[in-house]
């Protein structure tokens, strides 16, 4: 498995696991503001997962991440994760930050297994109303 930017190319298969892992998944055009900063993990050519992230001054946001469901629990998301992570770091920011729904108990473990605490909630965050915990942790670096 190779981890590598994000290519607009990448798109089609990214939304098929977008729409497999998530109940209101981002429309298409919402990927195409963070290739920056956004990796995909491929294998013979077949997209496994993702992450989807930005960076400010001193700040990397994760935006997004998924791993195909056919291939979870095989440590993809923890590779992107580590990734991710090591390229804000390289990139000189102190910090990153991570939403996660209240009711998304698996991914609320995966970001408090990487050492994300929550700092706040903010209340109807998402489109449904929903609210999100606001996560943060520090970036050695």
């Amino acid at each position: 498995m190779e981890i590598r930017k994000f290519q607009p190319e990448d798109l089609e298969m990214v939304m098929e696991i977008t729409k497999a892992s998530f109940t209101k998944p981002w429309p298409k055009s919402e990927f195409k503001k963070y290739l920056e900063d956004s990796f995909v993990a491929e294998e013979n050519g077949k997209i496994l997962g993702f992450v989807v992230s930005a960076s400010s001054e001193n700040m990397g946001i994760i935006k997004l991440i998924a791993t195909n469901p056919n291939y979870r629990d095989k440590g993809i998301g923890k590779s992107l994760m580590k990734h991710i992570l090591k390229h804000f770091a390289e990139k000189g920011l102190k910090e990153t930050a991570a939403r996660c729904r209240l009711d998304n108990k698996t991914g609320f473990a995966f970001l408090k297994n990487f050492g994300f605490e929550v700092t706040k909630t903010i209340e109807n965050y998402y489109q449904d109303g929903e609210a999100a915990f606001l996560m943060k942790k520090e970036l050695d670096g």
